[in-house]
């Protein structure tokens, strides 16, 4: 077959054979009806969005377990973040004194003895 040569579709034309179509289209609407009828999908859409329950909690859960620790590790860090900014307040503002080791444990917000 060349490039040239026109592909003939005339024997998929419906209308050539319309008895032989309807056949056709018949057999496929049974063999889909079987199929859905051996699944046993219930029609109710509330009923199918139901059935995720199970997966959508266990993905929740998931989310979870991943998220409250992260949010953990860094509240931490900004905690460390804020003492350290705090010491570098302390140092930047001395005047002609430098800062005793009591203001630089005041800055990090521990009580002294």
């Amino acid at each position: 077959m060349s490039d040239d040569d026109r592909l003939d579709l005339t024997p998929l034309d419906p209308m050539e054979h319309p008895h032989r179509w309807d056949a056709v289209l018949h057999g496929t609407l049974r063999r889909v009806d079987a199929v859905l009828a051996e699944r046993n999908h219930p029609e109710d859409p509330m009923i199918v969005i139901a059935s995720w329950r199970r997966r959508l909690l266990l993905a929740a859960a998931a989310a979870l377990a991943i998220l409250v620790p992260t949010e953990i590790l860094l509240e931490m860090r900004e905690a460390r973040l804020e003492r350290v900014q705090r010491l570098v307040d302390v140092s930047s503002h001395w005047g002609s004194t430098p800062p005793t080791g009591a203001d630089f444990v005041r800055a990090l917000g521990r009580e002294l003895p």
